[in-house]
């Protein structure tokens, strides 16, 4: 545990983020008068705040989010008061709340005044549904990227109407002559989760690619982004197609509000994106490939899998659009 006091020690979002990403339970001293003491639980996908006990138990059982009680822990004699917050999509949020807790403790707040204070500050974050996981951040991030990329190739308006991903559509982009599934990793290899047996399904008489996209953490450089960075990047380059933009935004689950503490990692690309003509000899799970080697292929209900395409040869030229100089298009 870092034995370091005071609001010195306050937690950046990025920093915050690299004690969750460790995977390995850790406690920070917030405070020494009274002892507040800041737990991280990346498994659990918890924070906790404990302080010395100099009352009962507070009931909170309004707020789902949190919960409270009394412990002691082996060979110590003190009575701990702890407050957990299930932090899961909102961390930096919960951090903050907690916080706010031992901010007020250190003000002479007694605990119960303390606690109440901080919710009604975070009332928002509580009755908030948590913010997209890091699998649909990585996800839509891509897409971003290959958007970003379309708009260079036929101008926004097609780019925009091209884009059906937020809705939940069987391919991401479905373009003039063909479909193009969007699939983004962090990994450093090529590794892709395919979701259900129709989104490598080629729609009859349309190819079908798959463009990966590998992303890692910016870290130093000053060509990363993060997710509100890159959303912001592309309405600026947008006229009349903005309120599209952003209505397919809402759909894919995105909000504005909170979105730069939520989404604090700064992204770019590890290397430049392939595609691959998905074909016979491509190892996609369909229900036409099950239908071959079951005699019940129908009973199959769902099926999640991952492949790994570093090593197969990608397409010399990609589908024209994402490579094409930009068409422009009138004023609105």
């Amino acid at each position: 545990m870092d034995d370091h006091a005071g609001e010195s020690n306050a937690l950046t979002p990025e920093t915050l983020a690299a004690y969750i990403d460790a995977g390995i339970p850790t406690e920070q001293r917030l405070a020494d008068a009274p002892i507040c003491i800041l737990g991280i639980d990346p498994p659990r996908r918890e924070l906790t705040l404990r302080t010395p006990a100099t009352e009962a138990d507070i009931d909170v059982s309004a707020y789902r989010m949190i919960r409270t009680d009394l412990f002691e822990e082996p060979g110590d004699e003190t009575v701990w008061f702890r407050v957990t917050v299930d932090a899961e999509g909102v961390e930096y949020e919960a951090y903050s709340l907690l916080q706010s807790v031992a901010d007020q403790l250190q003000q002479g707040d007694d605990m119960e005044r303390a606690l109440h204070v901080a919710l009604d500050a975070y009332r928002g974050l509580l009755s908030r549904a948590p913010r997209l996981s890091e699998d649909q951040e990585t996800g839509l991030f891509g897409e971003l990227i290959a958007l970003n990329r379309l708009i260079d190739g036929v101008g926004e308006s097609r780019a925009l109407a091209a884009w059906l991903g937020p809705q939940s559509e069987e391919h991401d982009f479905v373009l003039g002559d063909c479909d193009v599934e969007v699939k983004t990793t962090r990994s450093e290899r090529r590794v892709h989760v395919i979701h259900g047996l129709g989104q490598l399904a080629p729609t009859p008489g349309r190819p079908l690619y798959l463009m990966s996209v590998q992303v890692t953490r910016a870290g130093a450089s000053d060509s990363g982004a993060t997710l509100p960075g890159m959303i912001e990047r592309i309405r600026r380059r947008l006229r009349a197609g903005r309120i599209d933009f952003d209505d397919k935004l809402t759909e894919f689950g995105w909000e504005d509000a909170r979105a730069d503490r939520l989404y604090p990692t700064r992204l770019l690309l590890r290397s430049e994106p392939r595609f691959y003509a998905v074909d016979d000899d491509f190892p996609a799970i369909t229900s036409a490939g099950l239908g071959r080697i079951l005699s019940r292929p129908e009973l199959v209900r769902s099926i999640d899998y991952r492949i790994d395409v570093t090593d197969l040869a990608p397409e010399e030229a990609p589908p024209v659009e994402f490579g094409a100089q930009v068409q422009e298009e009138p004023q609105p």
